[in-house]
């Protein structure tokens, strides 16, 4: 196995744990998508990001994910403000 299919099944097994350590023992992982900010300490000036999804993932469901995800901040974040100013923490 390649080390890329080590880590990718690493990543796999612990979103599932993860998931399942936070919600139901039963709930299933039909897919996800993650997206990590790198920087390379050689070169302080270069950045940039990663994106990596579960095995097999189509790319129309990883762009869902991805703007559910962003959906969902920007209402979190709409709630966040409305509470503040309603006095509500």
């Amino acid at each position: 196995m390649s080390d890329f299919k080590k880590t990718l099944t690493a990543i796999d097994d612990a979103v599932g744990a993860h998931i399942k350590s936070n919600r139901k023992a039963t709930a299933i992982v039909t897919g996800w998508v993650l997206v990590a900010s790198i920087s390379d300490v050689e070169d302080p000036e270069s950045d940039g990001y990663i994106l990596q999804a579960s095995a097999r993932l189509p790319h129309h469901t990883q762009v869902g994910l991805l703007n559910m995800a962003l959906d969902d901040k920007k209402n979190l974040s709409i709630l966040a403000t409305m509470r503040g100013l309603m006095g509500g923490g």
